[in-house]
Order: structure tokens, then sequence, then C-alpha cells
């Protein structure tokens, strides 16, 4: 019993755990493994499964060689198309596959290491990226460094790049510099070990003769990233895997894109992939109870929602549902009634979010219908509030309505695009299709928040990346310290926000540089309630969640 060894307690999430860190774990004599969990093999798995079941055959996704061939892949990586895709989707991630016009499964390995926190943040990526254009012009700190380091234009990319340097350059033998190595990673990483690995490096360094300023540069880049950079086997696993989930969306966009929300997204919202599929001219369609399965589902050119992305419906409830349904389509309200365990309040979520339009009525005639159907049915007992008679005619929700609904019920909008509602209000704007023709110009654009990230400075002062997204397309937008320090209390919700700023170019990716920057809606409450002014606001607002 692990009792007879060291402590136990039960954490916030109901899982039994140690009370003891990893490291007295393993003074205990205990063996500690760290699992990773990645929802994107599950993503792989279930779209190569979803394809097999409706072509009768495996897409030829584990012939490697030929997908890392794929020109459609290739170039949907080269442009940075990657949203849904393990480990390059993030806005970091894409923007650095366009500086590369990373197109190969090489290319791809190295892309995946540099990106780490300490070669980023060290100044060696942006490094990296100016020698991969300007190859002829690279200067080696030492000659051996083109020999060892040629690959990866002279910067250490890889843990094996430490050893190697410390190894074969600065005379340090294979044991002490992979003790270098394991004394600089995050995890053991501290002051006094970092003092003692430094000493003996320069040692060595001077041993073999190492101008001194060389060493100390060496060592600056070693500091940098050893602790955080991957080994290049483990960084070779993530681009196999990156360039095969790639390769999926390349050739089976739609059940890709529907494996990813079923197995929860990854670095985005739902409703951010839902955008991408319709960037991607796919047609995202209602859940409806005689066509949607549990998850998301994806054919030829659209995207089902499935039962398990609607709000207040139980999967008990959802298995009561599909079971009916082997036998026999349902033909109307009564019939799904009748042959289901589906609750009141089940059964109005279904109708509000257009889970029976099939049936002919409006959602209203169907609320109607439902208030004089369901006592009965249940039993006995009169309507409620002395509702009786036949049914009357009821118009249709308008469009606001049905994405208010559609945002209570999934979480985002499937009708149209936040903007779309905004669309009369915003005359004169740029679009994000139109950004590549404004290089170096003052535009005024309209965005939804799909990302945000805010770093310090090396003066420590705070600054934000936003990633935004409008009816064509999404695009990147900086608030440098002085402008945030103005407009962060402004940019606290998804938006959407008016940006006024100078579109800034870098190795063919754009940024917006914002100089202003103002909420509209969601998020950002405005200072007179008018529906005419922030009609997106009294559509989203939680306060109006609820409402008749």
């Amino acid at each position: 019993p692990l009792t007879d060894y060291l402590p136990l307690e039960r954490a916030p999430k109901g899982l039994v755990i140690t009370q003891y860190d990893m490291f007295s774990v393993e003074d205990m004599g205990l063996l500690k493994i760290d699992l990773l969990s990645q929802r994107s093999l599950a993503v792989l798995t279930d779209t190569v499964e979803e394809v097999s079941k409706q072509e009768g055959k495996r897409p030829p996704v584990d012939d490697l060689e030929a997908v890392f061939r794929d020109e459609n892949t290739r170039q949907l990586i080269r442009e940075g198309k990657t949203m849904g895709c393990f480990y390059i989707e993030s806005p970091g991630m894409r923007q650095l596959l366009q500086k590369l016009k990373v197109d190969s499964f090489e290319g791809l390995t190295a892309a995946s290491s540099i990106i780490r926190p300490g070669v980023a943040e060290s100044g060696m990526m942006a490094e990296y990226i100016r020698r991969h254009h300007n190859k002829e012009k690279i200067i080696y700190l030492h000659p051996k460094l083109k020999e060892l380091l040629g690959e990866t234009y002279g910067v250490m990319v890889y843990q094996e790049d430490v050893l190697k340097v410390a190894h074969r350059l600065c005379g340090m033998s294979l044991g002490e510099a992979d003790l270098l190595r394991r004394a600089m990673s995050g995890k053991l990483r501290s002051p006094e070990a970092m003092r003692e690995v430094k000493e003996r490096f320069l040692r060595s360094c001077h041993g073999q003769g190492l101008d001194p300023e060389v060493a100390r540069k060496i060592w600056e880049q070693i500091k940098s990233f050893a602790g955080y950079a991957f080994c290049k086997a483990h960084s070779a696993s993530f681009a196999q895997l990156s360039f095969r989930v790639a390769w999926l969306k390349a050739h089976y966009p739609a059940q890709f894109m529907a494996a990813v929300l079923s197995n929860g997204g990854g670095f985005y919202s739902p409703g951010a992939y839902i955008q991408e599929a319709k960037r991607m001219e796919l047609k995202v369609l209602l859940p409806d109870v005689n066509r949607s399965q549990t998850p998301y589902t994806g054919r030829g050119n659209q995207i089902r929602i499935g039962l398990g992305a609607i709000k207040n419906l139980s999967q008990r409830s959802a298995d009561s549902l599909l079971e009916a349904r082997q036998a026999r389509s349902f033909i109307s309200l009564t019939d799904l009634i009748k042959r289901t365990t589906l609750g009141l309040k089940e059964l109005e979520t279904l109708i509000r979010c257009g889970a029976l339009d099939g049936f002919g009525p409006t959602r209203p005639e169907l609320l109607w219908q439902l208030l004089l159907s369901f006592p009965g049915i249940r039993g006995g007992g009169s309507p409620p509030l002395g509702i009786k008679g036949k049914l009357p005619y009821l118009p249709e929700y308008p469009l606001a309505k049905r994405c208010q609904i559609e945002l209570e019920t999934f979480g985002y909008m499937v009708s149209a695009h936040p903007l779309q509602l905004l669309k009369e209000h915003l005359p004169g704007l740029i679009t994000a299709s139109q950004l590549k023709g404004m290089v170096n110009q003052r535009v005024r654009m309209a965005g939804w928040v799909i990302s945000s990230k805010r770093i310090t400075t090396k003066k420590g002062k705070p600054m934000r990346y936003i990633s935004m997204e409008d009816t064509t397309g999404d695009f990147e937008v900086v608030l440098f310290p002085n402008q945030y320090q103005i407009y962060a209390p402004s940019i606290l919700g998804p938006g959407p926000y008016l940006i006024e700023g100078r579109v800034k170019e870098e190795w063919g990716t754009l940024t917006i540089v914002a100089q202003r920057i103002r909420g509209m809606g969601y998020g950002n409450p405005p200072q007179k309630r008018s529906v005419q002014i922030h009609p997106l606001w009294m559509i989203t607002s939680p306060r109006s969640r609820g409402t008749p």
C-alpha cells in the first residue's frame, strides 16, 4: 500500500495524490512517470475512423513520405492556415511558419523547437529567421560552429546542440556536457547550480584556447534556452503529428474540423473553429434530432453540430433520442415526445436552437405546440397558462434572436458572425482580406477577439498581442506599452472592437500596431445602453440571456 511509504490526500478534482512532491516521491524509492495527454491524437484517430467509415478505406495518412511531399499540405503549412493542427495553430506559431515559409518536415521540426520560450525570448528565434533569409551573410562565432550547427545557421535549436558545442568545441566530456544540460533544465535550475556550471564551462573553453568573448557569447546562448529547448527527437515527433493532421485538414476538412470540435478544440474557443470552418467554405449546420450524432460530424463540405454541444441536454436524454431514432425518424414534435424521455426544458432548448426545424412549423409555433401537447402526453392535466385551441401562425425568429439563442445554447453564433449584426453601423472599414494592400498605411477595422496574450517587455512594462477576426479572415493586433496603459481597461471581453492603427509587415506577415482601440459590445458595457448604438451589446449581454 502507498500509505506504507508516504501520506496521501484527495486533490480538488477528486483524484488521490501524494502529499510529497516529485523529488521526495523518488527519494522514497517510488517510480514517477510523466505521461503527456494530447487531444490531437484523438483528433487524428477520430478523423481517420470517420473517413474510413464514409469511404470504405483508410486514408493514406500513415505514409509519412507521401504526407511530407503533399503539395496541398505544404502550402497549408507555408501559409500558416493551421488552426486546429497540433502545436502549430497558435498565432505566434502561424506567423513563424509564414516568416520562414516552412513547407518541409525538417523545417517544421526546427520551427517547433525555436518557438520554445528560451529560444524565442533570448532573441535567437529572430536571429534564426534573419539568417534563414540571408544565408550568405551568416557570420559564425567560431569556424567550428559552421560544422556543428550549419543545418540551423549557427543557432542552437535542440538540446543536442548544447551537447555538441560543449563537447566538440569547448572540450567538455559527454558526461559533463549532459550534466550541463540537466543542471540548466527548467525544473532543476538554481542560481548556485548555474554559477557552478558557468565556471566549469568557461574553464573548459579556456583550456581549448577559445577567445574569452566568444566563450561568453556561446555561454549566453546556451544559458538562454537549454532548459526549455526540445531534444530533436521530441521536436521531430511533434512535427510528424503536426504534418499528419495538417494533411487531414487539407484533404478532409469537414471531418477534420468536426473532430477538432468534438475533442474540445485546442488553442482557440469552439466559436473560432466554427468561423475557421466557414472561411474554408464549409457549411455549418444546426443540430437536427433526425441527423445529429452526439459529436460533431463532417461529410463533404458540411459540418453538423452534435447533440453533445447543446447545453441543458443530458447525456441520458441524448442517448434516449438516438436509440429511439434507430427504429425510424421522428416525424413531429408529438412523435418525439412520445418516443423519448426528454423533459420539458430539454424540448424547449431543442426547439429554440433549431434542432426541430425539419418538422416544418416555426420555432415560436413549436413552442406553442409544446405547451399544448406536453402535459396531456405525460399523463393528463390541462395545458399551462390556460393555453387552448389550434396552433396560431407565429413568424420565425429574426436573425439577431437566433444568434442570441445560439450563443446561449452552444456558446457561439452559427447563423451569423457577430460583426454581421453590426455591418450597418461600421461603414468604410478595412477588412482582413484587404490588409495586404495596406502596408505602412493607417487603417480602421472592426474585430472580434479569438485569442489574447499579455507579455512584459525587458523593461518590465506590460503589452498585449491580440488575434482578431472579422467576416473575411483573421488578423493580428499589437498594443505596445504606451497604448496598452491607456486602453487595457477597454479590452476585457471578446468584443467587438474598433481598431485604428498602422499596418506593419515583417518577413511576409502583417500586424496592426494599434494606436486606438475601443469596445463596441459584449464585455464592454456602453455608457448609454442604446440598441441603435450598441446592438450587439443588447444581443449578447449576459443580462439579456434567458429573457423571452
